[in-house]
């Protein structure tokens, strides 16, 4: 089906032609669906099969190749004018090369072994419920059991000499809607920072790509995706939010609100990592007499291998991002509306911290250039 008949075919074949360029610098279809919108679908779909001859990274060619919009995606190709795909086309010309391409990888979880697969369910199962209950003591007690389920999984990775597949840096593309996006990336940045990763932003259009290893990858996105939202609910209705729009304030709100919150959830995530650490190495010495020497050389291996283990990833991240990005500059984003800062810091004490997963562990907020 010819989708796309009301339009000038010479006009279709050079938008597709400059969306075979962008491919090319790394630009994946759901990329450019976030940035145009979902209009845009149906004349992705078109270009997607002459796109991976053209490109030799694999994962941007699969990212192609695998390319299946929605039916809704695809009836919007009626409302296309061509005015809007002269505009597009302008804003295809101008999208910059994004240098994660050859790291690049998916955030679905993808399961080495039996073992992995099972804990990845529980873990979601006990979020599922921390996200569903309206009672945030029984929340809490969920999200922190998955969180110590978590924890427990990775040591146990890394002392049953599993790390090895794990410890590889991937690059995941996380995709921020506007307005705000810097602020935005904030929170991102210090979620990734606080489970053994670092972000960087690629784009102003809202195109991010978080570094770390894979596992951390998924849960980061994961964490990130349920905070985002707990933070726009929270900025929206919260009292401050009806005051600052009474008085016509509310960009200056919502911008100082975000920035306290990314700044709170960031010691959050530090002071529950501390905490896990701790309980861990509690349980390790309630053992009985007989379990004693046992308990003795687990509590020492996870000191002398795993936790250095663990540390690396972090290490590894930031360096992997460094080689990529060698000329980073920081964001320099300012706070000035007093309500707003109260606001978010209180947001986020009241923020359920478990996301889709949990992990916890420490970066930095970067900025592309």
């Amino acid at each position: 089906m010819n989708r796309l008949h009301h339009l000038d075919p010479h006009l279709v074949r050079a938008f597709i032609h400059d969306i075979i360029t962008v491919a090319q610098r790394g630009w994946m279809p759901l990329d450019l669906q976030h940035v145009f919108g979902p209009a845009v679908a149906s004349v992705l779909e078109k270009a997607a099969p002459q796109i991976p001859a053209r490109i030799g990274i694999g994962k941007i060619r699969h990212a192609w190749l695998s390319y299946r919009p929605s039916d809704y995606d695809l009836s919007l190709a009626t409302t296309l004018k061509p005015r809007t795909i002269h505009a597009w086309m302008d804003k295809l010309y101008r999208l910059p090369f994004l240098r994660d391409a050859e790291v690049v990888s998916s955030a679905e979880p993808q399961f080495s072994d039996p073992k992995q697969k099972k804990m990845h369910d529980k873990i979601q199962g006990l979020l599922a419920k921390a996200e569903s209950t309206q009672f945030e003591d029984e929340a809490d007690a969920l999200i922190a059991k998955a969180q110590n389920l978590r924890q427990q999984y990775r040591i146990d990775q890394v002392l049953d000499e599993l790390e090895t597949s794990a410890e590889e840096v991937v690059a995941v593309r996380v995709r921020i809607a506007a307005p705000w996006v810097k602020h935005q990336m904030s929170l991102l940045s210090s979620v990734a920072c606080a489970n053994g990763g670092t972000a960087v932003l690629l784009s102003d259009l809202g195109i991010c790509t978080v570094m770390a290893t894979r596992d951390d990858a998924e849960h980061i996105v994961d964490l990130f995706s349920s905070l985002n939202r707990q933070r726009a609910w929270f900025m929206t209705n919260s009292e401050g939010a009806k005051l600052a729009a009474e008085e016509g304030q509310t960009a200056s709100y919502r911008r100082s609100f975000m920035l306290a919150y990314a700044g709170k959830i960031h010691e959050l995530l530090h002071e529950a990592n501390i905490a896990a650490a701790q309980q861990h190495q509690e349980s390790t010495n309630n053992s009985t007499s007989d379990e004693q020497e046992s308990s003795d050389k687990r509590q020492y291996e996870i000191t002398s291998r795993a936790l250095p283990a663990l540390a690396r990833r972090q290490t590894n991240a930031e360096e992997a991002l460094q080689d990529l990005f060698p000329n980073l500059s920081s964001m320099n984003l300012s706070m000035n509306h007093m309500r707003g800062i109260i606001d978010g810091v209180d947001a986020a004490e009241r923020s359920h911290l478990g996301g889709d997963k949990s992990g916890i562990r420490t970066g930095r907020n970067q900025l592309a250039s």
